[in-house]
């Protein structure tokens, strides 16, 4: 049912390009030497930041700066952050996969906050002698852990621990809605086959070590791979049979030239699943639900959301109401 899966650090891109091998087309980042103050193509070299100058190699990175107001140090991001929307227009050091050197040795940063995976870019900015912060977005504890060392970073450790008093506060907010009939069991979809296709192959689900099996306690579910080995297990069509969840969630934040609709559809296929066969299939868009940052409150209460939708539809007594 299952096959080996590393861990999920960053973003849904990421996960799809290392995991399902999808390797976007390498951008070509243009480079020029930009007199300071002027932006061109929405990203200035930013020459007048004060230190420590941070080149941030991850979208949860860039979102916790910001979080904190600490934005003043950032010299460069990824091209995959977005959010919030003003991170677009701060000089780009490349992906996941294809990080841009030139770029980021004329960025001059000071320190490099990134994710242990990315392997030979810290070796490269080692023997540049950048200051290397490792952080790890595994879990929630990991999440609170990397605030708070950015928060060091960047001089602000008490905006830092602000923030996580704010997120603990939403993960624990008592959740509205009817009482809940038992406590749903959830299959959390990270990424998989041929999304819109109308049909379901292979599917990267939350398993019992990522933030998002803690999002679903948090909100007031169970996660149906809580006695999986692996982070991000992988399963097939008649595995989720066999599994036979209440709850469907598909995350699809990578796919937005999807309609969300024809994602629900695709699930249609599994007809004598509880969660289809209720209805209970939904599919969550917007940034946030793959960056495992500031926003993870947000991503819990899109849970609970879901929770509350399926315990109504199964309140109404023996009335199955199907995809609308």
């Amino acid at each position: 049912m299952t096959s080996n899966s590393k861990h999920f650090p960053g973003s849904l891109e990421y996960f799809l390009r290392m995991h399902l091998r999808i390797l976007l087309p390498a951008a070509a980042i243009a480079v020029s030497l930009l007199i300071p103050g002027c932006k061109k193509h929405g990203a200035a070299l930013r020459g007048n930041v004060p230190p420590p100058r941070i080149a941030s190699f991850a979208p949860s990175i860039t979102e916790t700066v910001y979080a904190i107001g600490a934005q003043k140090h950032l010299v460069g991001v990824t091209d995959f952050c977005s959010w919030p929307p003003e991170a677009k227009l701060l000089p780009k050091v490349g992906g996941y996969v294809d990080p841009n050197y030139e770029q980021i040795m004329r960025l001059k940063p000071d320190v490099a906050l990134l994710l242990k995976e990315h392997g030979s870019l810290i070796s490269f900015l080692k023997n540049h002698k950048v200051d290397i912060v490792t952080i790890d977005n595994q879990n929630i504890a990991a999440i609170f852990s990397t605030i708070t060392a950015i928060g060091s970073v960047c001089g602000v450790p008490e905006r830092a621990d602000s923030l996580v008093a704010v997120i603990t506060t939403e993960l624990h907010r008592r959740p509205a809605g009817l009482p809940l009939l038992k406590k749903p069991r959830i299959l959390f979809c990270v990424g998989r086959d041929k999304p819109g296709s109308g049909t379901i192959g292979s599917v990267f689900c939350a398993g019992p070590g990522s933030f998002y099996s803690e999002l679903i306690d948090f909100a007031g579910g169970e996660n149906v791979f809580n006695d999986s080995l692996l982070v991000y297990p992988s399963v097939a069509a008649e595995g989720i049979i066999r599994l036979a969840p209440d709850i469907i969630i598909d995350a699809m934040a990578s796919n937005k030239s999807i309609d969300p609709q024809k994602v629900r559809a695709d699930w249609k296929v599994l007809e004598m699943v509880p969660a289809v066969e209720r209805g209970s299939v939904y599919a969550l868009t917007g940034s946030h639900v793959s960056i495992p940052g500031p926003r993870i409150g947000k991503i819990c209460n899109d849970i609970r959301n879901c929770i509350n939708d399926w315990n109504l539809r199964c309140s109404r007594e023996g009335k199955c109401l199907h995809f609308k």
